[in-house]
C-alpha cells in the first residue's frame, strides 16, 4: 500500500510539473505573438498616409481611419471659426457618409469634436450628390494639427 500511494504521489507531482511546464511555455508563445502583432501594427500605421495641411481642401473635412489613414470625410459649407469660445459652427455639412460624428475630426488646422447637429437628411433630391446633408453643425475645438 506504501509503494502504491508513493506511486501515485509521484505521478501527481510529475503531472503538476509538467502542466506548470507546458502552461509556462504557452505563456511565453503568447506572449511572443503579441509582441510581433503589435510590431505589425504599429508598422502598417507608420505606412498609412497622413494628408499635409498643405493638400487639404479648404472646405474638407478630414478623419483618420485606421484602414485608410487620413481621408476626406465630409464638405462645409459657410464654417464660423471662434477660436475665443474654441467653437467652428457650419451652416451644413454635406457629403458625410463617411463622417463618423462620435469621432475626432480635422478641419483646416484644428482638431474638432462635433457637439450638435441641428438637422440631418439622407438625401436632398435638387441634389442628389450630396448624400447625407447635417445643418446647424457646432464643433468644439480640441486641439490643432501639427504637421
Amino acid at each position: 500500500m506504501t509503494n502504491f500511494l508513493m506511486i501515485a504521489a509521484g505521478v501527481i507531482l510529475a503531472a503538476v510539473v509538467i502542466g506548470y511546464l507546458y502552461f509556462q511555455s504557452a505563456k511565453k508563445k503568447f506572449a511572443e505573438t503579441k509582441e510581433q502583432d503589435q510590431k505589425s501594427r504599429q508598422e502598417r500605421l507608420e505606412k498609412l498616409p497622413a494628408i499635409p495641411l498643405s493638400d487639404r481642401d479648404e472646405d474638407g473635412i478630414y478623419q483618420w481611419s485606421f484602414h485608410h489613414g487620413d481621408q476626406l470625410v465630409a464638405r462645409v459649407v459657410k464654417p464660423h471659426i471662434d477660436e475665443s469660445s474654441k467653437r467652428v459652427t457650419f451652416m451644413e455639412v454635406t457629403h458625410s457618409e463617411l463622417l463618423l460624428l462620435a469621432d475626432e475630426c480635422q478641419f483646416e488646422k484644428y482638431k474638432l469634436e462635433i457637439d450638435a447637429v441641428g438637422d440631418a437628411i439622407k438625401v436632398d433630391k435638387g441634389e442628389p450628390e450630396k448624400g447625407r446633408i447635417l445643418r446647424e453643425v457646432t464643433a468644439h475645438i480640441t486641439g490643432y494639427i501639427e504637421h
